[in-house]
């Protein structure tokens, strides 16, 4: 910024700032080990001409792909032109050369050879490629925790510590003793000694332990987009273990659930000599910026380069259509429930407090009280929009469930909140047909028990499952039909839902059923999900071709017939 003097008469000059002229800049990004992308900004076209014409570059856009070694052209111009270039922690970050030191025979035999060649490949990437630090990202579906166990087993008798979901520990627990013949400590209460070879702990509960530093040689983490937040306990007491322990290993088929700022905790406690800090992260792949609300840190930026450095320095990532040519293929469809005049009213009122709420705030002075006032009161709207959503879809919601199982249909069936899975239950209870249930008040033990009967036993028809206490950790494979009753904000937690049928043993083509509702937040919603899915894709995989659009769309009009007494009994 400059300073100029609004009275240079004066003895005490008042300063008046303003913003410096735009810069004419070169913003440089990595897209591969031998490509760069090169951005113009503020660069007349004839001037970009005469550069582009140095680096034997034929594309007219401002934005352009070079190849590495003309690089150094370019950069001749640096005395006319400012530069944006990779930073320096980026251009160190290279696969390390480490000594290959695998061996298989350090894994129990029989784990070992019920690997897939894929696998195998895993568990020795990560140990001689990544130097037994790295996010093992497969697909889900894809048999990570196989590949964790053999990671465990190469490295015993070292210390272990396990942190997962607790609904996950038993899990945890009987395939260390089943694969690996390793009886394991299961840490209930948060007064225990941590003594055994292997612990295995919730990651609810870790804060509650205060383990020093150092004390375990291996750590291994399921489901690690659990710590996506830096800010809250379980990240903050389970960093100084990863980031001390020799070895470590984090686990997750959705590293990212909704944004790339998610990936910056599992990043920062793999390789912080890499990723130092928040500040440099943030704005560099997250288009960060500060506004008067506070750092914004809720969009993207730099995706190809953040793909490359993700796949150069840290993670492991193979795709089910890649790896498992056999597996049958999984097809979107979405349903549109067309809702009656009487199931919408409360929805229509509520938007129209929403749509008052947006003129209200846009009309208000940026960044004043008021505004965040406002700004907070449309956020409870929007919850309870997504509530009021829920209970206007119910009745056709159930119409629908009750038809596909009269067509002689079995399915698991999603919801988010509890009213839907209680009025799904109700209607398949009255209609004497068998389900299974998991919900959030589901005790681990019985969760396992059930989900063993839903894949045993061909008379259970419906599994009902919230999809926040569900949508992981689970596999139903005996059904190929999932059906969601409603949507969620996050793209990462319906994908891991849908892929609690489209894993390893599934034999039958997958069809997933969106039941969207018509004028109400599903509407938003949808679109909504579409877009974050598209950009997760290019950090994480660096591919376009996934939508939540169904393949087909269909639309079921709304009966006239009522079913108020299901849900009269649950209010």
């Amino acid at each position: 910024m400059y300073l100029s003097f609004s009275n240079p008469n004066t003895a005490t000059p008042k300063m008046r700032f303003r913003k410096a002229p735009p810069k004419k800049t070169f913003e440089i990004t990595i897209v591969d080990d031998n490509t760069y992308q090169v951005k113009a900004h503020k660069i007349t076209s004839t001037d970009l001409t005469v550069v582009k014409k140095a680096c034997h570059v034929l594309d007219k856009r401002k934005t352009f792909q070079l190849p590495k070694v003309d690089l150094p052209t370019l950069m001749k111009f640096e005395s006319k032109y400012s530069f944006s270039p990779v930073p320096r922690f980026v251009q160190r970050l290279t696969k390390k050369s480490h000594p290959l030191t695998f061996d298989h025979h350090n894994i129990p035999a029989p784990l070992w050879e019920s690997l897939f060649p894929y696998q195998k490949e895993g568990v020795r990437m990560a140990i001689d490629v990544y130097g037994s630090r790295c996010l093992l990202a497969d697909d889900m579906g894809l048999g990570k925790t196989r590949q964790a166990l053999a990671f465990i087993g190469y490295h015993l008798p070292s210390r272990t510590l396990v942190v997962c979901p607790s609904y996950l520990r038993y899990h945890w627990q009987h395939a260390l003793k089943e694969l690996l013949s390793c009886e394991s400590q299961l840490v209930k209460k948060g007064s225990e000694t941590l003594t055994g070879a292997v612990c295995i702990v919730s990651y609810d509960m870790l804060h509650t332990l205060q383990i020093p530093s150092g004390l375990f040689d291996v750590v291994v983490c399921d489901e690690s987009h659990y710590v996506k937040s830096r800010k809250t306990k379980r990240t903050k007491s389970l960093t100084p273990l990863v980031r001390s322990a020799q070895h470590a290993l984090l686990m997750t088929g959705t590293p990212a659930l909704n944004r790339p700022i998610e990936l910056f905790s599992q990043l920062f406690m793999l390789r912080p000599v890499y990723i130092k800090n928040y500040s440099s992260y943030a704005a560099r792949y997250c288009n960060g910026k500060p506004t008067p609300f506070g750092y914004d840190d809720r969009g993207s930026s730099n995706s190809h380069e953040l793909n490359w450095v993700l796949t150069r320095g840290f993670m492991i990532r193979r795709l089910k259509r890649d790896v498992l040519t056999q597996l049958p293929p999984k097809t979107r469809h979405t349903v549109w429930l067309e809702l009656t005049t009487r199931q919408l009213v409360k929805v229509k009122a509520e938007f129209k407090i929403w749509q008052n709420l947006n003129n209200t705030i846009y009309k208000l002075p940026s960044g004043s009280e008021e505004q965040r006032r406002q700004m907070f009161e449309r956020q409870k709207i929007i919850s309870q929009l997504f509530r009021t959503t829920a209970l206007a879809k119910c009745e056709s919601i159930v119409n629908w469930v009750l038809d596909a199982l009269a067509d002689g249909r079995s399915f698991i069936f999603f919801a988010y909140h509890r009213v839907v899975l209680d009025a799904v239950e109700e209607a398949v209870r009255n209609a004497d047909i068998s389900f299974m249930r998991i919900d959030g008040s589901t005790p681990a033990a019985v969760r396992q028990q059930n989900v063993e009967e839903f894949q045993n036993n061909p008379k259970i028809r419906i599994a009902i499952l919230s999809l926040m206490a569900a949508g992981t950790g689970v596999t139903l494979t005996r059904v190929s039909e999932c059906v969601f009753g409603e949507l969620y904000w996050v793209p990462g937690v319906m994908i891991q839902a849908e892929d609690r049928v489209h894993r390893i043993s599934q034999e039958n083509r997958v069809d997933i059923q969106y039941l969207l509702g018509t004028d109400t937040i599903d509407t938003y919603v949808h679109p909504s999900l579409c877009k974050k899915l598209a950009t997760l894709d290019t950090v994480v995989d660096k591919r376009t071709d996934r939508t939540f659009k169904g393949a087909t769309t269909t639309h079921v009009q709304a009966r006239e017939e009522s079913l108020l007494h299901i849900l009269s009994s649950l209010f």
